[in-house]
């Protein structure tokens, strides 16, 4: 079971088949996305998203324990202990189905509260719509200590094959089914088949590859480890909570305060973002596995360097992305939805400065996760949480800024309080080593981004033509790769790392 190839080629295998098959599988659920908005509109647009937030609200049931035991796994796969495995993914079971049984139950409670949560009238069929959405949500926990397991033990390629073939036909399906005019409620019904076959595939995968899941017997679990365990999982509840708030606030803010459209309006281009996201973390997560595994070794000089190298190579990346962002995001809106459906200049930069925030963020994350770091972390995500909708309710209820204001309140919380506590635990608990070299890092990477963004607005002031602004693009990004490449030596190495050179 232990993996002997290099760390970097595993982690290249399953960055490679987790973005490119993430990348296609994004592409339909834009064409999914445009049919659905033709077809069914701007309404149930809205709909659609206020229940994605609902269902996040609903996920607190899960309390982050599935994380806190998954990261578990590393040590006990990396030493092919497969008494602590069993013991831990027989835990997992007992607790995901507690879990399903709360999701059905807090489901069929907030179907009868829904009305509360829609500023006006509430759509026909809302409540079994709603009914199918938190069903599938539950139907996701099914079997899935099998999807656990593999991408715990540096085999995330696999579930990014699965989940791509279920998706894939399930986008089909439902592209057919609004096509020929089905109801919200047909295409929802495809969504909870779809999730149900791709768990039972990957289910009989993983028995294959790990046999010894089949043996129901488990012994213990240490008392050192269940103590490590019990903070961790306290640690995550903390996060979860604080995570939900977050994430969920920003559309039921709109929801609640403006009315429906404006949420399908916002969530047009959180859209857009949220799909580049998947991409970018599906890749960061592929690796994640095999930082935990760096990380058994205790070598906190190595794991430093490997930090730094990440951090400068993702920071360079979403900096190219958020360029191309401030190029063509409207446009894109245009072409796609149609001009009615485009935010002011000023809130699609604040979007883009959140992407640029949120994403700058994930290495720090992926070296808790990887370090189990989650009792560490304990307060942060419910004062990030309860920072965050103070100032979204307060710019959206006493300034009457609409989205510009729910994404200013997101942003002010992440430089409140992210940009220096999540670094800060991974350099105390991980590396044991101060933050000086960190903050030199990130002010300097800020000052580029922003420096960049300015000399942007600048030449889309003297151009608007789509052609020129694509060379102009393709140009600046050649020219900034170009000089990051020669001046930051960390960035260099992980290149010639990645290529072998």
């Amino acid at each position: 079971m232990k993996n002997n190839s290099p760390r970097i080629e595993t982690s290249k295998k399953n960055a490679i088949y987790g973005v490119f098959l993430q990348f296609f599988t994004l592409l339909m659920s834009f064409v999914v996305r445009s049919i659905f908005i033709k077809t069914l509109g701007n309404e149930f647009l809205g709909l659609d998203s206020l229940f994605k937030n609902l269902l996040n609200l609903m996920s607190f049931t899960e309390l982050g324990v599935g994380v806190a035991i998954s990261s578990s796994l590393y040590e006990p796969l990396a030493n092919n202990n497969t008494v602590l495995i069993k013991s831990l993914i027989n835990l997992l079971k007992r607790f995901y189905n507690w879990i399903i049984t709360i999701i059905i139950m807090a489901g069929m409670i907030m179907t009868v509260l829904l009305p509360l949560f829609i500023n006006g009238s509430m759509p026909f069929g809302a409540r079994l719509a709603f009914c199918l959405y938190f069903l599938n949500s539950a139907a996701t926990y099914m079997l899935v200590v099998n999807r656990t397991l593999l991408i715990a033990d540096q085999k995330s390629y696999i579930n990014s094959v699965n989940q791509f073939v279920f998706l894939f036909m399930q986008y089909c399906i439902q592209i057919i089914l609004l096509l020929v005019g089905s109801s919200y409620i047909i295409y929802l019904v495809a969504q909870l088949i779809s999730t149900l076959l791709s768990n039972l595939s990957l289910s009989v995968t993983s028995h294959k590859i790990y046999p010894y899941l089949k043996d129901t017997d488990a012994g213990k679990l240490p008392p050192e480890f269940v103590r490590h365990l019990r903070e961790n999982v306290i640690g995550m509840i903390s996060a979860k909570f604080g995570g939900i708030i977050l994430t969920s606030s920003d559309n039921l803010v709109l929801s609640i305060f403006v009315n429906l459209s404006t949420v399908g309006n916002y969530t047009n281009y959180t859209t857009v973002i949220n799909g580049i996201t998947t991409l970018l973390n599906t890749g960061i997560n592929a690796i994640t596995a095999s930082v935990g595994n760096l990380g058994t070794e205790k070598d906190f000089g190595k794991e430093r360097k490997t930090f730094f190298q990440l951090y400068w190579g993702n920071a360079i990346l979403i900096m190219n992305i958020s360029f191309g962002l401030y190029f063509f995001f409207g446009t894109f809106i245009r072409l796609w939805v149609g001009s009615q459906y485009q935010l002011s200049e000023m809130t699609t930069l604040a979007i883009i400065f959140l992407f640029f925030q949120n994403q700058l963020r994930q290495i720090s994350i992926t070296f808790q996760i990887a370090h189990s770091l989650f009792w560490q972390q304990r307060y942060k995500s419910l004062v990030e949480a309860g920072t965050n909708l103070a100032f979204s309710v307060a710019f959206v209820k006493i300034f009457g800024l609409g989205i510009l204001g729910v994404v200013s309140g997101t942003i002010m919380s992440n430089l409140l309080i992210n940009s220096w506590w999540e670094p800060l635990i991974v350099f105390k608990s991980a590396f044991h080593s101060r933050m000086k070299r960190y903050w030199l890092t990130y002010i300097l990477v800020n000052f580029i981004f922003v420096i960049c963004l300015l000399a942007i607005h600048l030449i889309k002031n003297l151009e608007t033509a789509f052609f020129p602004l694509c060379l102009y693009y393709v140009f600046f990004c050649i020219i900034f790769n170009l000089t990051l490449f020669v001046t930051v030596p960390d960035f260099k190495k992980l290149l010639l790392k990645l290529f072998n050179r």
